[in-house]
């Protein structure tokens, strides 16, 4: 039965919905899942397709981050693997585009950038390239919004220092453990900068840092508006790096090799790194047993602090 509502949808009502959907300008554009960098920088893609004067339906489990978007039409909030998330599925088509890559499920020990024609691309455009819209991906920027209310609570509710710079211990492990450097080296940049107000981001259940204070498991526009309010930001790639970017605000990004630096790099980065060490760069593997031989032992504590200390 289940094969055969499926062959309906997609035979029958996707081409229709599609359809009518072009007949009225209108796109709509779905994204689940637990990678929240990914629903932040496929805002940079729904601003080029709103490039086009296109009316965007966006259906995301954070609509959170879309909250004051002029750029969506209409914008929803879905449950992971829901009824609704499996209809869109059946229906993709021109105007109903899922916003992920189309080997994502290629081979589950590598990342799906390794698949792609062009690994040194973006990920906004590994996970948008299906739409065929001709989109113009030189002119990519990740965005979000705050209302003026919004900031003025903010201001109210979350007391931070006049100037400070935030640092993350560690990244999430759930998808790889590939991106983390070593944690005495995130330590000894505390220490190098004492004159610094340093904050800790990320989840209450990462290692602490020391000498700083930390604001750990905030809401996703909590975080955001951090970000927004700081100096600069040391992070790894992931879901800091791509909030960074919304905002232009400097960030050192200490990157792994783990992707091409292009796939994940922003105009408001400063990149430390050894890729030219390494000759398993870039490395897709999602658990490769060199990652502290070919990364985290090639990158010295020294090269990281000078490299912040010769750009604050």
């Amino acid at each position: 039965m289940k094969k055969i509502i499926y062959l309906f949808l997609k035979l029958v009502i996707a081409p229709i919905a599609n359809c009518v959907l072009n007949f009225f300008g209108i796109f709509v554009i779905f994204r689940n899942g637990s990678a929240i960098g990914d629903h932040v920088y496929m805002s940079s893609v729904i601003r080029l397709i709103k490039l086009k004067k296109k009316k965007i339906i966006l259906f995301t489990n954070y609509p959170e981050l879309y909250f004051n978007n002029k750029r969506i039409y209409k914008l929803y909030s879905f449950k992971i693997k829901s009824t609704f998330w499996f209809l869109l599925r059946c229906c993709k088509g021109n105007n109903i585009l899922e916003f992920n890559s189309i080997h994502i499920k290629e081979n589950m020990s590598k990342h799906f950038m390794f698949y792609h024609k062009s690994n040194k691309i973006s990920l906004a455009q590994a996970m948008s390239e299906h739409f065929n819209l001709n989109l113009d991906y030189s002119n990519l920027k990740n965005e979000f919004f705050f209302s003026e209310k919004e900031i003025r609570q903010y201001e109210n509710t979350i007391k931070l220092p006049c100037n400070f710079a935030l640092i993350q211990s560690c990244t999430k492990k759930t998808f790889t453990s590939n991106k983390d450097w070593k944690l005495n080296g995130i330590q000894n940049i505390i220490n190098s900068f004492q004159d610094i107000n340093w904050i800790q981001i990320g989840k209450s259940h990462e290692p602490r840092l020391s000498n700083c204070l930390h604001f750990l498991n905030l809401k996703l526009r909590e975080l955001a508006y951090i970000i927004y309010k700081s100096d600069f930001i040391v992070s790894y790639e992931g879901l800091f790096n791509h909030l960074a970017a919304c905002f232009e605000k400097k960030n050192f990004l200490i990157h792994s090799g783990f992707l091409h630096i292009d796939s994940v790099n922003y105009k408001n980065n400063i990149v430390i790194d050894e890729n030219d060490k390494m000759n398993c760069y870039p490395c897709f593997n999602l658990h490769c047993e060199n990652h502290t031989k070919n990364f985290v032992n090639k990158l010295r504590d020294e090269k990281v602090i000078n490299c912040i200390r010769s750009n604050i």
